[in-house]
């Protein structure tokens, strides 16, 4: 699909911002721009004609951008259209709460129309839309644009900056707020006040009208050192206020300083795109575990233990398939240790904490692991005098998992013919304690277990005494 047969639905609860973009959008050959000012009216038009990509302000009147991805996500018509979230100011809990939805784009304002089409693009890409379509890419050193009726003052000005920045210069305020509203605005305007046919202050109030120039940062360079032309500046969204005749080291530290803003800036959009890739990733690899990875993995499993019933098997090969089954449990423990992580990090695992005995729980996965890797010649002492009753208060599955993961690996680290010693503590926190008789090679494996018990208000601590070692389990006491 081209641009010109692509659909798109702006969703913003400012009309002068609204209205600026959708004619920038048009301009570019959309076929088609829609309008919505909050999350309801978006929702009825995205139900009543199709749309193929919808470009939403966080900040929406009563409501947000999320609001509105939620509901779409919510309704199986809807929940497939590419969405990109606008935004000036993300809370980190809003970032947060996007990357668990699945946002996939977001773009931080200010923003040119080349960033804002190369999204749109790399959106729609993921659809197999608009794929051949050649849109503007690169992005340019940053930039200043000086405006002044004044040549001389023009060149002065210019420079200052040339060394350090790209500069523009403008003689008028109409000039001025075509490059601001062209394919690559400026960074920084250096402002002038008196000029005529439209002065600094009208020059400014377009500019705040505009989505490609309302949050470019504004320094008055004029004559003007009342303190009324003073508050009007800053009251137009003015960052700073020169006056003239102008201190040249003084301005060149308030620009550099602004521009260190700026800088700051592009960098959040950077963040913020690895990490919604980062999440994007991580939805990746939960689906490839649970379905492209377990599924076969189980198949194999079911096949091994009908092979191992087989009466024809002489001892040779019921040792190789007994092998292959261990296997094949070691590989699937790893896989759903690692999915639990995943969901843990993304956000989408929910946990439902509830009172647990840790003796029963114990003595079970005691018995699992002898189950499956036999006991070695390694003798497991469950001592229950001090701690019968201890209870904690912690997710079902993720528990076993994390008691299970600790378990299996101090079982391992045990050589032949020594004594595993398990002691429940009933302190609070509630603790498990897992005397080795030796210091186990790696500690690595408990980094996971760590993850799961700290994800539940718990932690696991390793303690090292000479050659022997302490694995400290704790959870929440119920």
């Amino acid at each position: 699909m081209s641009i010109n047969a692509t659909t798109l639905l702006v969703v913003d609860s400012d009309p002068v911002l609204t209205r600026a973009l959708v004619d920038e959008l048009q301009r570019y050959g959309f076929a088609q721009v829609l309008q919505a000012n909050d999350v309801a009216s978006a929702l009825q038009q995205l139900r009543q004609a199709p749309v193929s990509l919808v470009l939403s302000e966080q900040n929406l009147t009563g409501s947000t951008g999320l609001a509105l991805f939620e509901g779409m996500r919510s309704d199986e018509t809807l929940a497939e259209i590419p969405f990109v979230l606008m935004s000036s100011a993300m809370q980190r809990q809003d970032v947060q709460r996007a990357i668990q939805l699945g946002i996939r784009d977001l773009l931080v304002k200010p923003f040119t129309t080349q960033r804002l089409l190369e999204r749109i693009q790399r959106s729609l890409q993921r659809d197999d839309l608009l794929a051949q379509t050649s849109l503007p890419q690169g992005e340019e050193r940053a930039s200043i644009l000086v405006v002044d009726d004044t040549p001389e003052n023009l060149q002065l000005l210019a420079g200052l900056f040339r060394d350090q920045f790209k500069v523009k210069l403008a003689h008028n305020g109409e000039k001025a707020i075509a490059i601001c509203h062209s394919d690559n605005p400026p960074d920084l305007i250096l402002l002038d006040v008196m000029m005529p046919d439209m002065d600094g202050f009208e020059v400014a109030r377009r500019l705040r009208q505009h989505h490609a120039s309302e949050h470019i940062p504004i320094i008055f360079v004029t004559a003007l050192s009342d303190e009324r032309s003073r508050e009007q500046g800053l009251s137009l969204g003015a960052v700073d206020y020169v006056f003239k005749p102008i201190d040249p080291t003084l301005l060149r530290i308030r620009v550099r300083n602004l521009m260190r803003y700026v800088e700051h800036r592009r960098q959040l959009q950077t963040d913020l795109d690895q990490l919604l890739e980062l999440a994007a990733l991580r939805a990746d690899m939960l689906h490839l575990i649970s379905h492209d990875l377990l599924q076969p993995l189980n198949q194999c499993a079911e096949a091994l233990q009908s092979l191992a019933q087989d009466g024809a098997l002489n001892p040779a090969q019921k040792q190789q398939v007994q092998l292959a089954t261990q296997g094949g449990q070691q590989m699937k423990e790893l896989l759903e240790l690692a999915g639990e992580q995943l969901s843990l990090e993304a956000g989408q695992r929910e946990l439902c904490p509830e009172s647990i005995r840790l003796n029963p729980l114990l003595r079970e996965l005691i018995g699992e692991l002898r189950q499956r890797y036999g006991d070695r010649g390694v003798d497991i002492q469950l001592e229950t005098a001090l701690g019968s009753s201890t209870a904690v208060m912690a997710d079902p599955g993720l528990c076993h998992a994390l008691l299970y993961r600790v378990l299996k690996h101090a079982h391992a680290a045990c050589p032949v013919g020594s004594q595993l010693s398990l002691v429940m503590i009933d302190e609070s926190p509630a603790q498990v304690k897992l005397l080795l008789p030796v210091r186990p090679a790696s500690n690595k494996p408990l980094a996971a277990a760590r993850a799961l018990a700290r994800a539940q208000g718990g932690d696991v601590q390793q303690e090292d005494d000479g050659e022997s070692c302490v694995i400290r389990v704790s959870l929440p006491r119920a």
